[in-house]
């Protein structure tokens, strides 16, 4: 259990541990992470046997990290020291884990009807549906409340997860970890109790951190699929203009349409080349570790390619733009004939830089991966 500042309830959360531990002949330690509390939480704790671990660094999941790698058990089940949640159904969790077989066990208050009318009503209706439709949409799960706290899942289990979130968002990391690691998931109903003491949930903030969370653990959706459609738009435009398929009385689109096809290949390419960062980012925390695609690209694609390939444009738009420059001067700087061939010179050099320096990147990243399937 995290704890800070939870004396109203901490004593009664440890009782009932305590109490289900001995009915059920469970041989479970408690183990209570404080993080900075200044009222009788740690005392309280104590006193009733719990141990009690310190955490300096603030943050929900800082504390959950603390005390996950301070406990000396084979399954760990999480669950908030503010009275909210029923702890006499760990042994449903440990039934679920140690004989039904499941990796991952999480708590639902939505399973029922009456399980979340204690929660705040911009949670309940809006908040927490949003961000478990949004996650489910982005990841394929079937989760019903993924920021419920209750949770049980063994050892292994949770080393396969590996969260690293500092704050609220910590339950949201696990619970897409626990997807993207391909663990056996079940859902559990709960019931929902008033919370005692003052919430430490921060609605608009903590909201924003989950989504941002979501997006960059799903670079398909953020990045790839835009990027590749801004970049071959952008790159269609360009060759719209240059070979004259398409004029307009006689005329050429002309410049102006040929800088929006410089925009939008531009974008498009940098959009591309998060994505395949936060691909690279993905497959180095296991994740995607049988993406075939990142394999092939790994084995196509090292840095000597990826400099090689960004120098090639490069000197070609270098030297497009060089003869453009050349002959506006030998024409006393009157407008030249074909102008769109600039804009995609001027695509070109960005797109050529940004390989090089993206190659740069990608290679410091993936480099034990590369090493791995014989890239050196």
């Amino acid at each position: 259990m995290p704890c800070l500042n939870e004396e109203g309830a901490i004593g009664a959360c440890i009782e009932k541990i305590q109490t289900t531990f001995e009915r059920h002949g469970i041989p479970g330690e408690i183990v209570v992470c404080d993080n900075g509390s200044t009222d009788r939480s740690v005392e309280i704790a104590s006193s009733m046997g719990a141990r009690v671990v310190h955490q300096p660094l603030r943050g929900y999941g800082n504390a959950y990290i603390k005390g996950f790698a301070s406990a000396r058990g084979d399954y760990l089940i999480m669950g908030d020291a503010d009275g909210t949640y029923d702890f006499c159904q760990i042994p449903q969790f440990l039934h679920a884990l140690t004989v039904e077989g499941y990796d991952f066990v999480t708590g639902s208050r939505f399973l029922q009807k009456k399980s979340s009318q204690h929660d705040p009503f911009l949670h309940r209706f809006i908040g927490n549906p949003a961000i478990t439709g949004i996650l489910n949409l982005l990841f394929g799960s079937k989760y019903t409340d993924v920021y419920c706290g209750f949770r049980g899942f063994s050892r292994d289990a949770y080393e396969r997860i590996a969260p690293v979130s500092p704050g609220m968002e910590f339950n949201l990391e696990i619970a897409i970890n626990a997807k993207l690691a391909k663990l056996s998931l079940k859902e559990i109903p709960i019931d929902l109790a008033p919370r005692i003491g003052e919430s430490k949930l921060r609605t608009f903030r903590d909201g924003w951190r989950s989504l941002r969370m979501m997006l960059l653990y799903s670079p398909n959706a953020l990045f790839l699929i835009p990027g590749s459609a801004l970049f071959t738009l952008g790159m269609l435009i360009h060759l719209i203009v240059l070979s004259g398929w398409i004029t307009v009385d006689g005329r050429s689109p002309g410049v102006v349409t040929g800088i929006v096809g410089t925009i939008l290949s531009v974008v498009g390419f940098e959009t591309l080349s998060l994505g395949l960062h936060a691909k690279t980012y993905s497959w180095s925390r296991r994740f995607d570790k049988d993406n075939q695609f990142l394999r092939k690209f790994y084995r196509l694609f090292n840095l000597e390619a990826g400099l090689l390939l960004g120098t090639t444009l490069l000197l070609i738009g270098s030297a497009i733009l060089t003869r453009s420059v050349v002959v506006w001067l030998q024409s006393s700087l009157l407008p030249l004939p074909n102008p769109e061939w600039v804009s995609f010179a001027a695509t070109l050099i960005m797109v050529g830089l940004g390989t090089v320096f993206s190659s740069l990147f990608i290679s410091a990243m993936s480099m034990q991966k590369m090493e791995i399937y014989g890239q050196q």
